[in-house]
């Protein structure tokens, strides 16, 4: 039953996590447009803002994507900071979870709080797989370009 919920529930609200840090991050950096897409599959529920769209697809747990725009478009710096506030929110998270809310040794809490850990440190390592890189790598791409 833990493995369900955490497959279900709470891996993907990791994610969701994750792809709102990248969303504040284009907020901070005046993005016009800021678009995120959690899951594959058929659309199943949309929320929209004045500058922002949630789209939850029909395999809710499987991946997700933020996407934003900005004219003119971002700089070097603003694109790298864009890609590091996915990992920093789970950090941030991760760590306040584990260090100030007393989780009564609840295994899916701990999941919970290892999961946001995991893609903290994940995200960072620079690698792509099947073409996705990660934001590591996007980062790694922005510092040896040169500008």
């Amino acid at each position: 039953m833990i493995i369900l919920l955490f497959l279900f529930i709470f891996a993907p609200l990791t994610i969701l996590i994750h792809e709102f840090g990248h969303a504040l991050g284009a907020m901070v950096m005046r993005a016009t447009h800021i678009e995120m897409m959690i899951g594959t599959g058929k659309k199943i529920f949309t929320l929209t803002g004045r500058k922002w769209k949630l789209s939850l697809h029909l395999l809710y747990f499987l991946g997700a994507h933020t996407s934003c725009e900005r004219q003119p478009y971002f700089s070097k710096i603003e694109r790298i900071i864009i890609s590091s506030s996915g990992p920093l929110l789970n950090g941030i998270v991760g760590f306040f979870l584990h260090y100030y809310i007393p989780l009564n040794h609840l295994m899916i809490w701990e999941l919970f709080v290892l999961f946001n850990f995991w893609l903290f440190l994940i995200n960072l390592i620079p690698y792509r797989i099947g073409g996705k890189p990660s934001d590591g790598y996007t980062i790694l791409q922005l510092l040896k370009r040169r500008d």
